[in-house]
């Protein structure tokens, strides 16, 4: 059960402006009327959690929970889990108000169960019920979950073993934006792990993760191809990849990325070091691509994960 638990455990408003031409003075528009009181508090009570103010949250949220909204019930329930603001420690609880935000497939709900008959927290312990849980939460495209169930697939553990399965769920939530998973999709693609070797699109899945900010996948981007005879481009993209790895990996991406830095840089001049430096302090993550799904699960997202 610890093993399994190991597994389970992971865890833009636009305005539109237009320019009047002069004319005739517009009759007055009255304004829209306000969002009911019920919509302002429960957008208050998330907006508390956010910010973990959770004894606001709470009171804020907890009649939208009694009223069947899947969001609050899930966000008390939590509450419930962690403790806090005034709020007791109550795992019972939090299985309660989980349970019921699962029965309207609130996926986060799904997962959060899973963890809790994974561990026996709030609930009386099983593994099928944890399993058949997150599998719905996977199943809805909630990607910590298909994380998880890769990662059980991958190593067997409460599952039959299926590499080939984990690496299909892996692409599924590359697919979804989720920039972890298009990492190990690039490390599968690159080693023929699981899956037939394809280094040129294991290149692509690398890109993507490294254009959020992936250390791992900046690394991959800057190894491939060296040692070749490559032009000063490729090794000041290659100094830039590596330091953005140094800067945010950790300490074996860190030790790889410095060592292959240090070698890259006796064929360096300065002011190619130099230009690869300004890339680094003038980098940001790349937006989405039109049309490309936005994991709102994904770290990278967040201003923490960057």
């Amino acid at each position: 059960m610890r093993a399994f638990l190991a597994f389970l455990i992971v865890a833009a408003t636009m305005g539109m402006a237009h320019a009047q031409t002069p004319g005739p003075r517009p009759e007055r528009v009255p304004p829209p009327p306000p969002p009911p009181r019920e919509a302002l508090d429960f957008a208050q009570g998330r907006a508390e959690f956010q910010r973990g103010n959770l004894g606001p949250a709470y009171l804020l949220l907890l009649p939208h929970a009694q009223r069947g909204n899947p969001e609050a019930q899930f966000l008390v329930g939590s509450i419930s889990d962690t403790g806090g603001g005034g709020i007791d420690l109550d795992p019972r609880e939090a299985a309660r108000w989980y349970r019921q935000a699962a029965q309207r497939d609130w996926p986060a709900a799904h997962w959060r169960l899973a963890k809790a008959y994974a561990t026996a927290r709030g609930v009386e312990g099983s593994a099928d019920r944890a399993l058949d849980h997150l599998m719905r939460a996977a199943e809805l495209g909630f990607t910590p979950a298909i994380l998880d169930l890769a990662g059980l697939l991958d190593d067997g553990r409460g599952v039959v073993r299926d590499r080939e399965k984990a690496f299909v769920w892996y692409m599924r939530a590359g697919d979804l934006g989720n920039t972890e998973a298009r990492f190990t999709v690039g490390e599968r693609l690159f080693r023929g792990d699981g899956v037939e070797e394809d280094r040129e699109e294991a290149r692509r899945w690398y890109t993507l993760a490294a254009q959020r900010g992936h250390p791992g996948a900046m690394f991959r981007l800057a190894q491939i191809g060296f040692g070749r005879d490559q032009g000063v481009d490729y090794r000041i993209n290659a100094y830039f990849q590596l330091t953005m790895a140094i800067q945010r990996g950790g300490p074996d991406v860190k030790r790889e990325a410095q060592e292959l830095r240090d070698r890259l840089t006796r064929n360096m001049i300065d002011t190619d070091v130099a230009a690869a430096m300004q890339r680094v302090r003038n980098w940001k993550p790349s937006p989405p691509a039109p049309g490309e799904p936005v994991d709102p699960e994904d770290p990278y997202n967040k201003p923490e994960g960057r």
